[in-house]
């Protein structure tokens, strides 16, 4: 259970540098690593060098200065404040010799077998001492005479000696001084690889900053030095760019041929109303070509408004399923009065459901558009049908008329704005051409051809698998 969570939801930095996250990411591991060993070794040391401490006490009891024996003079030069520190007592605990810094044995730790070593803590000044205590029974001073009355010697040095220094874990041959200085090496290296890690992101970032020519802002092009794995996200980001740029070009000429294309109505509605008024013209004439001027400015409007929902569909993301043959029906029977006022026979064939991602509204214009077009070059008393196809990893609507076939050099501008045949505005293929890509599918036109011979145009509408 722990492993599967693990894999759906790996640790990932929610922000920061990455020059620090790096660091972090080694120095910590690595100096926690460095700080354990030396933990280790300095227990050791610690160990060590308190087991030497005792025998140090326990072999100063046995090696008890000649100064010092009971009935010599008890003054004793001063000694060092670092110790160690001797005293002589009798059972009472009063001093006969040594140090008067070193207090007296206490009750807990009285010796009662002689020549046996006891070890205790005990504080001289502010100092803790390490002291070692035995009862020492002297031999007769003269000869005929009984035996001394026994004392009690102690010996003490500080409790500091216990605990090793940096120059003893350092030095000898624990090794310790190679791990510090290996783990200062590779500290040196971490920091190095870091900083080299940032100077590749600003070279990335340079090449982020590269106008879709390939030249850098502000300066001569130059190849990308980043890390291999920001490659592919920067060359994503240059397309993005570029057909970012593309379509902000292409939205800045279409504004400027939209706005050249309303003006035209307006104007033309506006000389209409002046001639009306002015009665150069009959009222039911004028009133019938602004009716026209009207409709054609609202067509405009309508393929505008088409363009804005083509936008909106291509932030969709995942489109649903749509049946194809339920639009096309709804498309025909949309436009069935222009088939019948031209007398077409029309057929639509294909199978009864096709599905295919798409937005049912502007599939719908896309066919109204593609059919309008058909039935405006298709001749009177002609034919024009609607086709659908569903072959191994294709899916096509095809629209086919007998018009009177499209020139090669016609082509090439038929799906830009504003670039009409004969007549209109131009918009309708562009915006076919735009809702099929949003779509995911290609619109083309074909001159069908017999013998040599134009007989029609295909209009098709394909999605690929």
């Amino acid at each position: 259970m722990t492993l599967r969570w693990w894999h759906k939801r790996p640790w990932r930095p929610r922000g920061g540098s990455l020059q620090r996250v790096l660091l972090v990411g080694w120095l910590v591991p690595l100096w926690g690593l460095v700080g354990a060993i030396c933990l280790g070794q300095w227990a050791q040391q610690a160990l060590h060098d308190a087991a030497a401490q005792d025998e140090a006490l326990s072999q100063a009891l046995a090696h008890w200065p000649a100064d010092m024996l009971v009935g010599k003079d008890a003054s004793m030069p001063a000694q060092s404040v670092s110790g160690p520190w001797y005293r002589e007592s009798n059972l009472e605990g009063e001093r006969l010799a040594g140090s008067a810094d070193l207090p007296r044995v206490p009750p807990t730790e009285a010796v009662r077998d002689p020549g046996s070593v006891h070890l205790y803590l005990a504080q001289i000044g502010d100092q803790l001492v390490r002291v070692a205590v035995t009862l020492h029974q002297p031999a007769a001073v003269e000869a005929g005479q009984g035996a001394a009355a026994p004392v009690v010697r102690q010996v003490a040095r500080p409790l500091g000696e216990r605990l090793p220094g940096a120059r003893s874990l350092l030095g000898g041959d624990s090794g310790l001084l190679w791990v510090v200085l290996l783990a200062l090496a590779m500290t040196a290296v971490g920091v190095v690889l870091a900083r080299v890690a940032s100077g590749w992101l600003r070279h990335a970032d340079v090449s982020l900053m590269r106008s879709p020519s390939g030249d850098v802002v502000g300066g001569a092009g130059q190849a990308y030095e980043g890390p291999l794995e920001l490659a592919p996200a920067v060359q994503h980001f240059g397309e993005l760019q570029q057909s970012q740029s593309r379509w902000i070009e292409e939205q800045r000429r279409f504004l400027a041929d939209a706005t050249h294309q309303l003006r035209t109505p307006m104007a033309v509605l506006r000389t209409q109303l002046q001639s009306a008024i002015a009665g150069d013209m009959q009222v039911r004439d004028a009133l019938h070509q602004m009716l026209h001027t009207v409709d054609r400015a609202s067509g405009l409007a309508n393929q505008l408004l088409s363009l804005s929902k083509v936008e909106q569909l291509k932030r969709m993301g995942e489109l649903p399923s749509v049946d194809l043959n339920a639009i096309a029906r709804e498309s025909v029977m949309e436009l069935a009065p222009l088939i019948a006022a031209k007398r077409l026979d029309f057929a639509l064939e294909g199978p009864d459901m096709l599905w295919a991602p798409g937005d049912a509204a502007l599939l719908g214009e896309l066919m109204r558009n593609l059919l309008a077009n058909a039935i405006h070059h298709t001749p009177t008393h002609g034919r024009l049908g609607v086709l659908l196809r569903d072959s191994t990893g294709r899916r096509e609507l095809l629209v086919w008329d007998e018009g009177p076939g499209i020139d090669d050099a016609v082509r090439q501008r038929l799906f830009q704005p504003f670039s009409a045949g004969q007549g209109g505005v131009g918009l309708g293929l562009s915006i076919c051409r735009q809702i099929a890509e949003a779509m995911g599918a290609q619109v083309t036109l074909f001159n069908r051809m017999d013998a040599g011979q134009v007989i029609g145009v295909d209009a098709v509408v394909a999605w690929e698998e």
